[in-house]
């Protein structure tokens, strides 16, 4: 009996040791935007409890900006620490080299699965070279909220086009100032970071604009003009200065305080907004970004979105790939849906337990089928830097405006400029591609000749 002991508990010690020796740790970037945080921290524990393992989750800085920052110093340095990134749909192209290719711990079945049911735009993003090297966490794309009870007091249709928001912003704000003189028609973010170009992209576009035409960059056209000189007006009339530090955060704030009639945002916001303590609950509607005006344009959005990638320098790919694709799976972005988290999976947008939430996925769904994507494609690894160009000046032209009146002449020379900034960028980056080529070309070059060398004995 007391051998039997013995052996019972020299199994036991054995079995702890071998626990120990398999568990591993990864380490995951996640954002903290309204309760995505919360969100993440309830499946990664599930997960840990599943497999034995742990996670460590690293919180990113709320600045988009910032967190491309710290990318590039990680990644730059090839460092392993962090094994799963949660990477904005602009940035995939930026970092695609350094990224794992996780197709191989899926199975062909669950691959055409997802591709069958996934936004065609999310789908093309996820892919780098042929590779597998992204899933998405949720899709994005911006519309716009209104105050249904404030049309509703004075009258107002829903308005369809830009000319007809600023006119409907301007008469409201007028009435409500009477009782509440810190009231505003429409408030957006035009602090200078990636949410301008977000806002900028999308608002030429529904100007009829576009920011490269040709493998050119046209974002000095008369569209993307007059698109600025909108913006300047709405800093003039129905939006507060403020604005031009204001990001998403700030922005609900004000509307969700109930001093805006339309603000721009994420889905995100929807839930946050309609939370029974806020001033606003069960005021709010949907619609797309509108067109110009009834002859020019189309509605539009900016499409976003986050994914989940693993580190190619990570030490456990393997582990890295079961949590993303946990954390990805369809009932996990259903979970994430009845919080306004956009679902990357078509049919979800048919769900009746969502939209039963969320009635406005219907316009989302238009929205995301009708959606303007950023040209981190076309500027690739240069993206970054083409943003930053774009949405400073746009900034800076935004602010001289409020102190000049010419605002025709500060749009053009700053559209002027960001064009040559923009053409300069592209012409660097088919300069580099170019010699990436030529390389390659000669490297082929002197292999053939030294196995022609070989087999002729010289």
């Amino acid at each position: 009996m007391k051998i039997l002991k013995k052996i019972f508990n020299c199994i036991c010690i054995l079995g702890v040791f071998t626990t120990y020796v398999d568990c591993i740790t990864l380490r995951i970037t996640c954002r903290a935007k309204g309760i995505e945080l919360e969100l993440f921290k309830t499946v990664i524990r599930e997960w840990e409890k599943q497999t034995g393992n742990n996670v460590e989750i690293v919180v990113l800085p709320h600045s988009s900006n910032e967190c491309l920052a710290l990318y590039k110093q990680w990644i730059g340095a090839e460092s392993f620490d962090i094994d799963i990134l949660q990477m904005d749909i602009a940035w995939l192209g930026v970092f695609a080299d350094n990224l794992a290719d996780i197709s191989s711990f899926f199975s062909k079945e669950e691959i055409d699965e997802f591709n069958n049911d996934c936004f065609p735009a999310i789908r093309n993003n996820m892919y780098s070279a042929n590779k597998l090297v992204a899933l998405p966490v949720y899709t994005d794309c911006q519309i716009m909220y209104y105050r249904k009870d404030l049309l509703e007091k004075y009258h107002r249709k829903i308005p369809q086009t830009w000319v007809d928001l600023f006119e409907t912003a301007k008469f409201i704000q007028n009435e409500e100032r009477k009782l509440n003189n810190r009231f505003y028609g429409y408030v957006f973010q035009a602090k200078a970071f990636e949410m301008l170009t977000c806002n900028f992209i999308q608002l030429i576009d529904s100007f009829g604009g576009k920011v490269i035409e040709d493998k050119k960059s046209d974002i000095n056209s008369k569209s993307c003009e007059q698109a600025l000189i909108f913006l300047m007006n709405c800093l003039d009339n129905i939006s507060p200065h403020s604005v031009l530090n204001y990001s998403e955060e700030e922005a609900r704030g004000l509307f969700q305080a109930g001093n805006a009639l339309f603000m721009n945002s994420w889905p995100y916001a929807w839930s946050l907004m309609n939370d029974s303590s806020t001033s606003v609950s069960g005021k709010i509607g949907v619609i797309p970004i509108p067109k110009c005006d009834d002859l020019i344009g189309k509605p539009s959005g900016v499409l976003g979105g986050w994914f989940f990638v693993v580190n190619k320098f990570s030490k456990h790919t393997k582990f890295a790939a079961e949590l993303i694709k946990f954390l990805t799976s369809k009932q996990q972005h259903k979970i994430r849906a009845k919080y306004a988290y956009a679902p990357a999976y078509m049919s979800l947008y048919n769900d009746k337990d969502i939209l039963k939430i969320n009635p406005f996925f219907i316009t989302l769904k238009q929205s995301l089928n009708n959606a303007v994507t950023r040209p981190s494609i076309e500027f690739g690894k240069s993206y970054p830097r083409a943003s930053t160009e774009i949405f400073n000046l746009v900034n800076t032209a935004l602010t001289e405006a409020i102190e000049e009146n010419n605002k025709n002449k500060i749009a053009k020379r700053y559209l002027n400029r960001l064009n040559r900034k923009l053409n300069k960028i592209l012409n660097r980056k088919n300069r580099r591609e170019g010699a990436h080529k030529s390389i390659g070309i000669i490297e082929k070059f002197k292999y053939y000749m030294k196995r022609t060398m070989s087999f002729l004995g010289l």
